[in-house]
């Protein structure tokens, strides 16, 4: 076993941490089913806009330079000429690659290489095709980045291995997620659309636990790519899976606050029934 294999086990078989407000978050929200008509059409609305919010931040974080007004035009299936092709095709790839994951999710497909694979080959539009859903076969270096991908002669073994110690894992879902997403981009699988690939499946394994998809946000201060790089460089969890836990309860929150709204009008009855719940 190499090194990096011995470490992914490592990795999943630690006692982890608890989240008791993002799973009392959780609760509150299931406690409301089942959802009504009207609260239904409000959560799907929310989850159409998501899905926008979630492509703009994936790409971004890549380097995209589309607006997330340019990129709920894109898919609404228009094309903007002042824009690369390549940011185009990127972001239409990510929601076919989101669509495709809600539909292995609700066929109950489980992880492994080959939905891994299905992913990448959807997401990675913008790449050549011969290279889409096909585990690299060269060396990959990471621009401005200490962290060594995998050997490309062990991604496919080290692959099998992550999803093995995923299925065994002792950690909490959020927690098990922001690990997967650490290692996953430490093999580096693919010659290109790693990152995007990875935030996909790490809303997966959410999704899949019950939780609801998150979008990281792009900014600046690049506390994302520190976190995900302290991971895999230094074993820092902390960062990262404080990141991942901040989201998972944000969208938690907005979901509650979208039933509720709808639920409990703001009328005096509105809250009384409201402080009741």
């Amino acid at each position: 076993m190499s090194e990096l294999s011995e470490r992914i086990y490592g990795e999943f078989s630690a006692s982890g941490n608890g989240f008791p407000e993002a799973d009392r978050l959780k609760d509150r929200l299931e406690a409301y089913r089942p959802f009504s008509g009207d609260e239904a059409i409000g959560l799907a609305s929310y989850a159409e806009a998501f899905l926008v919010r979630f492509v703009h931040s994936s790409n971004a974080i890549e380097g995209s330079t589309l607006t997330e007004g340019d990129t709920a035009l894109v898919l609404e299936g228009e094309f903007l000429p002042d824009k690369p092709g390549r940011d185009i095709f990127a972001a239409r790839g990510s929601a076919d690659g989101f669509a495709y994951c809600q539909k292995a999710l609700s066929e109950g497909k489980g992880l492994d290489v080959p939905l891994i694979q299905d992913i990448h080959e959807r997401v990675a539009l913008d790449c050549q095709p011969a290279t889409r859903g096909v585990l690299r076969k060269s060396p990959v270096y990471l621009r401005g980045s200490d962290v060594v991908p995998a050997n490309w002669e062990e991604v496919r073994p080290l692959l099998r291995d992550l999803v093995a110690a995923e299925k065994g894992s002792k950690l909490h879902p959020v927690e098990n997620a922001a690990a997967f997403h650490a290692m996953f981009e430490k093999i580096h699988p693919f010659s290109d659309g790693n990152g995007r690939t990875g935030r996909l499946l790490m809303n997966f394994m959410l999704e899949r636990d019950g939780y609801p998809p998150i979008a990281i946000k792009h900014d600046g201060k690049g506390r994302y790519i520190d976190a995900l790089r302290g991971w895999q460089s230094a074993g820092l969890r902390g960062p990262l899976v404080d990141l991942v836990e901040s989201c998972v309860k944000s969208e938690l929150d907005a979901r509650i606050g979208c039933v509720e709204s709808t639920r409990f009008p703001r009328t005096e009855e509105g809250k009384a029934a409201q402080l009741e719940a």
